[in-house]
């Protein structure tokens, strides 16, 4: 084979594009006339339809066993706290009769005389004064003379004194 440079190759033209008119009546009759149509309406097919109500039917099936699962979780929730309040209102209760029991009069009389060696005293006494030990003023005394007295002790109060003081306790 024998190669040609580029320079003389034959390079055919372009021929110019024929209308209908110009083609020769034997090629005009047999091909039909084109034309431009709009693509058709694509319709779903059955089996496309069959699987799209399948998965729908799937999902609210998986969508419905969520829901119970985790309504059935809550509920043992709820259980495990409704016996939770169970226990602790039991507890609470016999804490509330331990506290009765422990607060009874009989029992603090026992604890304290067998636990603590407190002896049951044989009754009340009631100490009063003697009359004798009263200051006492006199009837004609004046007004200055009171208020000497109240400033300074007369030798009977000064004797009183350590009678009257084991009744007044820590008060002067």
């Amino acid at each position: 084979m024998a190669v040609v440079p580029a320079t003389r190759r034959s390079v055919a033209a372009p021929q110019p594009r024929r209308t209908p008119a110009q083609l020769p009546k034997a090629t005009r009759e047999r091909r039909p006339q084109l034309r431009v149509v709009d693509e058709p309406a694509r319709r779903l097919s059955f089996g496309t339809i069959t699987a799209l109500v399948v998965g729908a039917v799937f999902a609210v099936l998986f969508g419905l066993v969520v829901f119970h699962t985790v309504l059935l979780q809550n509920q043992q929730k709820l259980d495990h706290l409704n016996s939770e309040v169970n226990e602790t209102q039991a507890r609470y209760q016999a804490l509330r009769l331990q506290v009765a029991q422990l607060e009874a009069p009989q029992r603090i009389i026992d604890v304290a005389t067998n636990k603590l060696g407190m002896v049951p005293s044989d009754g009340t006494t009631y100490l009063t004064p003697a009359a004798d030990t009263g200051a006492s003023s006199g009837a004609g005394a004046g007004q200055d003379d009171a208020a000497n007295d109240a400033a300074a002790p007369s030798n009977d109060e000064a004797a009183a004194w350590p009678t009257v003081k084991p009744y007044l306790g820590a008060g002067p």
